[in-house]
């Protein structure tokens, strides 16, 4: 039985993103969890989410993926999809009056985002295990061209090289075309915290102009542009983003090569030797620096969450290291 389409909240966006849910996997599909959970005053739980922001991905022997309820498409409470009894730093809940901001593109267990005083939250279904579900719909005469495709795949992945690609394939992953833009549709006000000096914490920033540039081959690569006002001066990031395959989230890197590392950056840290942190090339006294980490979601990569921390300085404020956090929602043009 289908839910019926709830309606896009007020927030930082502007237009909805059009997809049904067919393509969602219901609670009862997949890799069905034998947890049922119905948190008290929520009428929606979604499963088989990827949660952004939360800081809940390292839950003990939890896989990744987690279920979400909400009350009226606000987000209530998160948990791992596969333990009894999780304790409650992994399974936070939240009150309605929590959220300064929310936005969701109306379609339950999709992609819901919102911030609270300290929180910037992305939960929704992945674009991945969206696809998989499809898979298994497709006529006998094309399971033999997709049986092929997932070996060469899987090989690609184990022998960490670029996947041997054939005629056809496109039907079989996650992004349509070779090269896709994302454009900004929606974005949380970001919050700036801890630093040192001057007076007092910088007011939230707005963020402008978001696009993610993404190669989808032979390797996911891209690169994350977006305007933020620090302390009312607007500045211009790049940071440059990787995922080693349409199932493994997108990532931070060190530079735009192909196989750069991976950021891995203590934000709160005031020594950081600038061979272990991806700096921002601005010649500050004080070092500078970036992290983010995002997913895709809606049917064939339509949509894009990146959530970003940053470490600036305000010469204004005479404060430095002050930790800039906030999320981004991308949609493909």
């Amino acid at each position: 039985m289908k839910r019926p389409i709830l309606i896009l909240l007020l927030g930082t966006c502007t237009g909805t993103v059009l997809a049904g849910p067919e393509s969602l996997s219901a609670c009862s599909e997949g890799r069905r969890p034998d947890i049922r959970w119905s948190p008290a005053g929520s009428d929606t739980v979604a499963c088989h989410q990827t949660v952004l922001g939360a800081w809940i991905s390292g839950a003990p022997g939890s896989s990744r993926e987690k279920m979400a309820a909400f009350s009226h498409n606000i987000l209530t409470a998160i948990r791992p999809a596969d333990l009894p009894n999780p304790a409650p730093l992994y399974a936070p809940q939240y009150q309605p009056g929590d959220w300064l901001e929310t936005g969701s593109t109306g379609v339950p267990g999709e992609l819901w985002w919102g911030r609270t005083a300290h929180q910037h939250i992305a939960v929704g279904q992945e674009s991945h295990l969206r696809l998989a579900k499809a898979n298994e719909r497709l006529p006998a005469s094309v399971r033999p061209a997709l049986q092929d495709f997932l070996i060469r795949r899987t090989m690609a992945i184990v022998q960490k090289q670029p996947m041997a690609n054939k005629p056809g394939d496109e039907r079989f992953k996650v992004f349509p075309r070779a090269a896709m833009d994302y454009r900004q549709h929606a974005a949380t006000l970001a919050t700036f915290d801890r630093g040192l000096g001057g007076n007092g914490n910088i007011v939230p920033g707005r963020v402008a102009n978001a696009r993610l540039e993404l190669q989808t081959t032979p390797v996911i690569k891209g690169m994350l542009r977006f305007d933020l006002a620090v302390d009312g001066d607007v500045r211009q990031f790049a940071i440059p983003v990787r995922a080693a395959s349409e199932q493994e989230s997108l990532r931070a890197t060190l530079s735009a090569a192909d196989h750069a590392e991976e950021c891995n950056t203590d934000l709160a840290a005031y020594n950081v030797a600038p061979r272990s942190s991806c700096i921002i090339p601005n010649g500050a006294t004080f070092t500078e620096a970036y992290d983010a980490a995002g997913a895709f979601f809606g049917e064939r990569g339509s949509l894009a969450a990146v959530h970003f921390r940053l470490r600036v300085n305000s010469p204004p404020r005479n404060r430095v290291g002050a930790i800039a956090t906030g999320l981004i929602v991308l949609k493909a043009q």
